[in-house]
């Protein structure tokens, strides 16, 4: 096989012959990617080139085709498919025969050690572990086992036979879990994709409304404003011309149109009204922006306790503050808004409500509480 091997080995590599086989014209072989590289060793890359062979430096022509050109050697590429495939044979033969050979000892098994089941060898029975276990020849061992094994696979076969239909059915259902699974997953990219996209262009909406809202209330309330500075103003204007004008022409002058302003003033309508309290709704815009949501379900746990403990709050507000006007009311109103959102006070800080009863003694507290409600009763109340 040595031999065979050597014969059937590239000149280049000396390795076996890699397919294709190439046979040159003194009869040597080579692998083709062997001879492509001895190609460009001696700078022969032109397809009529001409190089020597490495093994007995005969010229040879490639006449217009390369390596192409070159006759393909059929005969060695199958003795080499037959040498490789008796290689394996030989190797598994040698490896099966390692298998059967004791580790310990380096002879071969051939006996059956009964009570641990395992194969020894002769020198294993007679000084080795397995001296006082019994044993059996170990070509009957393998009989007995041979035939109960196929027994065993009977069993097991039917056990696979009936469980098959089950195996099916498992089988079905984890495909209709993951169809499932996908169908469900696109519904929610799906449906929520177009629930935030409602609620922005809600938001939007709500925002368009708000701006205008202000815009249009602000400019009623510039403009009563400047019809209220006006009589302040041209009484500054007066003043300034009384007291600093330049000359009698210059006074004369400005006189006259002071005089048409006053005139135009004082024969006006009854100074405007101060305009009554008129405030953007919170409550307005955040019914409008939770229409339609069940706000509850992404209100934070803790909330709940949040929201007790407020109520508990507006019962012991309501029982002190009974004699009390509806200043109490709008600040509770407004303590509750602020428990909704998770800022209500913590129990110890009850003291500190304004206008409650139970600490209206001292002066200062009553005085600041006073304060502190007239400010809460400037604002609306807030959901």
């Amino acid at each position: 096989m040595e031999a065979l091997g050597a014969v059937l080995s590239c000149p280049v590599c000396m390795e076996l012959f890699s397919p294709p086989v190439l046979l040159l014209s003194c009869s040597h072989n080579f692998c083709k990617q062997c001879l492509e590289l001895i190609l460009v060793c001696q700078n022969c890359t032109h397809g009529n080139g001409q190089f020597c062979c490495p093994v007995c430096r005969k010229v040879i022509y490639l006449r217009g085709r390369g390596t192409n050109g070159l006759q393909r050697n059929i005969l060695a590429e199958n003795i080499l498919e037959k040498f490789k495939e008796e290689l394996d044979m030989l190797h598994t033969k040698e490896q099966n025969q390692l298998a059967q050979t004791c580790e310990k000892h380096g002879e071969s098994v051939n006996l059956m050690c009964l009570s641990d089941e395992e194969p020894i060898c002769g020198i294993c029975k007679l000084f080795g572990d397995h001296k006082s276990h019994p044993v059996a020849k170990i070509s009957d061992a393998y009989a007995e086992r041979k035939v109960s094994f196929a027994k065993d696979i009977q069993l097991v076969l039917q056990k696979s036979e009936s469980t098959a239909q089950a195996v099916q059915d498992t089988k079905k259902l984890i495909r209709e879990l993951s169809t499932s699974a996908t169908d469900t997953l696109a519904m929610i990219t799906t449906i929520g994709d177009s629930l935030l996209r409602a609620i922005k262009c809600r938001i939007a909406t709500l925002k368009r409304q708000l701006e205008s809202e202000h815009s249009s209330k602000l400019e009623k309330l510039q403009l009563v404003a400047r019809e209220l500075e006006a009589p302040q103003q041209l009484y500054q204007q007066m003043k300034m011309l009384l007291q600093h004008h330049a000359d009698t022409v210059q006074f004369l002058h400005e006189h006259k149109r002071l005089k048409r302003e006053m005139v135009r003033l004082m024969e006006g309508s009854m100074s405007p009204q101060i305009p009554i309290k008129d405030t953007i709704s919170i409550r307005r815009y955040f019914e409008e922006l939770i229409r339609g949501i069940d706000i509850t379900a992404f209100v934070p746990p803790e909330t709940d306790q949040v929201l007790a403990n407020a109520a508990g709050l507006r019962e012991a507000w309501q029982a002190g503050c009974a004699t009390q006007g509806c200043l109490s009311q709008q600040v509770l109103e407004d303590i509750l808004c602020k428990a909704a959102s998770g800022s209500v006070p913590k129990p110890n800080e009850e003291a500190k409500l304004p206008g409650n009863p139970s600490h209206s003694s001292s002066p200062s507290s009553t005085s600041m509480s006073l304060a502190q409600g007239s400010e809460v009763g400037s604002r609306e109340s807030t959901v």
